[in-house]
């Protein structure tokens, strides 16, 4: 990256468009250079809302009151809308097969991804761990029609992405290189709760592993919309009001059945994770995502996941 170029990394959620600003700073450090929220007029995955355009006067907002001339932008696209498997390989030596890991791998991505291979952008990562003869692969891949489509946003407000990049994959990097201590052993968990789906990340020094669980913030919402027959909108501001809503006992009793069903979708995945890989120490939780300002919401997951190194938001 030359050092006069800043790079803006931006993730357009259901509920808004998130944008940070990094550039180069001093001694090989990075620093913060600017950072945005702005939250859609609806969210996008409401009965009522019109997707695109609620998108497109997000990304106009953002362009007007930022200067971004001669700025570069990586862009995220939410883990429901990526394809990610992690498979063994056979057996290799890496120093004489190495030539063969991407034909065994194109195998592998014929097999596993669930379209034709023509219509997906795709791509690979090897882990390996030094002393260990294993060698898994993750295979991540997205639909071309969906880039396209997320691409088409940001070039109608002049912004040429230099690369795109699943969210899940990004906060992989993040716990690897920002928060895993390489020498501590054992793994972190991170459990990102968006508005439709929650994105559940295992993160090993050598290694990696995700599920995508289909509930999310918009779970708890409709909870609400269930229990007092009221509107997506109106549901919505009660969940977001709930700690001091005269109602409070009565809102949280409604959406304690979600409370319940994401913990037990999540206590699921880390008992198929832990039996699958059996020598690796599950330590901590990181909680990601609007929903855990929902009071009791990170008391509730530590309670029922009891790791060593607890929940932090």
């Amino acid at each position: 990256m030359a050092s006069t170029t800043a790079v803006w990394g931006i993730d357009v959620g259901q509920c808004a468009l998130k944008a940070v600003k990094l550039r180069p700073g001093a001694e090989g450090q990075v620093e913060l250079a600017a950072f945005d929220l702005i939250e859609h007029a609806k969210i996008l995955s409401q009965p009522d809302a019109d997707r695109d355009e609620l998108i497109a006067q997000s990304l106009k907002k953002f362009a007007e009151r930022n200067p971004i001339q001669g700025d570069r932008f990586v862009i995220g696209v939410p883990g429901q809308q990526t394809f990610a498997r992690f498979c063994k390989m056979p057996p290799l030596d890496l120093k004489k097969d190495a030539k063969k890991i991407p034909e065994l791998v194109m195998y592998e991505a014929t097999q596993q991804i669930p379209f034709d291979i023509n219509d997906v952008v795709w791509d690979y990562q090897v882990f390996t761990t030094e002393g260990n003869p294993d060698i898994e692969v993750g295979i991540f891949a997205i639909r071309k029609d969906l880039i396209r489509k997320h691409l088409g946003f940001f070039s109608a407000v002049g912004i040429a992405p230099t690369a795109v990049q699943a969210i899940p994959a990004a906060l992989y990097n993040f716990a690897k290189f920002d928060v895993l201590q390489p020498d501590a052993g054992g793994a972190i968990v991170l459990v990102d709760v968006g508005a439709q789906n929650t994105d559940l990340i295992i993160v090993e020094p050598n290694s990696a592993w995700t599920r995508n669980i289909p509930i999310g913030g918009n779970s708890f919402t409709e909870a609400l919309v269930r229990q007092f027959k009221v509107s997506f909108g109106k549901a919505e501001q009660l969940k977001r009001t709930a700690a001091t809503h005269q109602y409070a006992r009565q809102i949280f009793q409604a959406m304690r059945p979600v409370f319940a069903e994401l913990v037990a979708e999540i206590q699921r995945s880390l008992g198929f994770y832990s039996s699958t890989h059996r020598e690796v120490e599950l330590r901590t939780v990181l909680a990601l995502g609007s929903a855990f300002h929902l009071p009791g919401l990170q008391k509730y997951l530590e309670n029922n996941l009891q790791l060593a190194g607890g929940v932090q938001k």
